[in-house]
């Protein structure tokens, strides 16, 4: 029976301490790709803008609302090749270089259905 009176002051201890549910409060994301950075929307669940961030912005404050959900869009930023070819061309490489193998496997598959036999 003490077992049993020792367990339950354990656990309750332990619920004090460490409540099941913890809210977030801040988000941050990882830079997808190194290259070009990305726009980040964020949208309350009936889609009215909440901020605009960007995906080297550390901590974005999630509002502490009762809105409900939140949305994230993440953008790219386009650039144009004319007006920067070099970092164009190293940004093309890079996907190459990281898609071989899909790419490979993709002409070949085109090759095999238009070959004339």
């Amino acid at each position: 029976m003490f077992l049993h009176k020792k367990a339950i002051a354990i656990f309750t201890v332990l619920f004090l301490c460490f409540p099941g549910v913890m809210a977030v409060q801040r988000v941050s994301f990882a830079e997808p790709d190194t290259l070009t950075h990305k726009d980040v929307y964020m949208y309350y669940a009936n889609g009215s803008l909440v901020g605009l961030y960007n995906t080297t912005s550390p901590n974005i404050v999630i509002p502490n609302d009762t809105d409900g959900d939140f949305m994230f869009v993440i953008k790219p930023q386009y650039s144009s090749p004319i007006d920067d070819p070099g970092a164009w061309l190293s940004s093309f490489l890079s996907w190459t270089s990281t898609n071989a193998i899909a790419l490979v496997f993709s002409f070949a598959i085109i090759g095999f259905l238009f070959v004339r036999r």
